[in-house]
C-alpha cells in the first residue's frame, strides 16, 4: 500500500495549524499539500490505491491511523528553508538504519526532482543529519522517504517548481508505483 502525506497541515480548521516555513509569500504547508494532491491525482489516473493524510490531522494523528507494512511505500513532501536565500536543491531523508530499497527510492526521487526542476541535487541523508535528528515518519514499516522538494526561501527553486510541478508529480507517481510493485 502507498502512504502519501504533506509535511504540514496549514489548512486545518480543527487542529492547530502548522504552516511550516514561510517565505516568498508562500507557506510550506500549502505547497506540500498542493504537491501531495498533484501526485494523488496522478495515482488516481493510474488507478493505483493509496492512503493519504488529512488536512485536519496532525502528523501524530496520521501516524496513529495508518498501518504500514513491509510492502508499503511511505512518502512525505516538504520544502526546505534557509536564512540564506541562495540555498537551493532537493534532499531525500531516510532513516538511520535504511535498507537498500529506502536508499534507492530516495535517490531516484531526488535525482528525478533535481533533473525535472533543474535544481541542485543535495543527495540523500539519514534523519540524524537533519535539523530534527529523529523523524516520526521513519518509525513506520516499508520503503520510506521524506522529500524536501526544494527551498521555499529560494525564489528560483519556487519558480522552477511552479513551472514543472505537473511533470514532477507524474514522474513521482511513476516512481512510487514502481517501488510499490517491488514487494507484493
Amino acid at each position: 500500500m502507498i502512504f502519501i502525506s504533506a509535511g504540514h497541515n496549514s489548512k486545518s480548521k480543527k487542529v492547530k495549524r502548522d504552516p511550516g516555513a514561510v517565505a516568498n509569500g508562500y507557506k510550506e504547508g500549502d505547497l506540500a499539500i498542493e504537491f501531495r494532491n498533484l501526485v494523488c491525482k496522478e495515482l488516481d489516473a493510474l488507478r493505483v490505491p493509496y492512503i493519504t493524510d488529512s488536512d485536519e490531522e496532525t502528523l501524530a494523528m496520521y501516524l496513529q491511523r495508518i498501518r504500514t507494512g513491509s510492502g508499503s511505500v511511505v512518502i512525505e513532501y516538504h520544502f526546505d528553508a534557509a536564512t540564506n536565500s541562495a540555498a537551493t536543491g532537493t534532499t531525500g531523508l531516510i532513516e538511520a538504519a535504511a535498507d537498500r530499497l529506502d536508499k534507492a527510492f530516495a535517490k531516484e526521487l531526488t535525482d528525478t526532482t533535481a533533473a525535472v526542476l533543474g535544481i541542485r541535487n543535495r543527495g540523500v541523508i539519514d534523519e540524524g543529519q537533519s535539523h530534527r535528528g529523529r523523524l516520526g515518519l521513519m518509525r513506520e514499516d516499508g520503503i520510506i522517504c521524506l522529500l524536501e522538494l526544494g527551498f521555499i526561501s529560494n525564489r528560483s527553486d519556487l519558480d522552477r517548481y511552479f513551472a514543472n510541478k505537473d511533470i514532477l508529480a507524474r514522474r513521482h507517481a511513476e516512481i512510487i508505483v514502481k517501488y510499490e510493485n517491488i514487494i507484493p
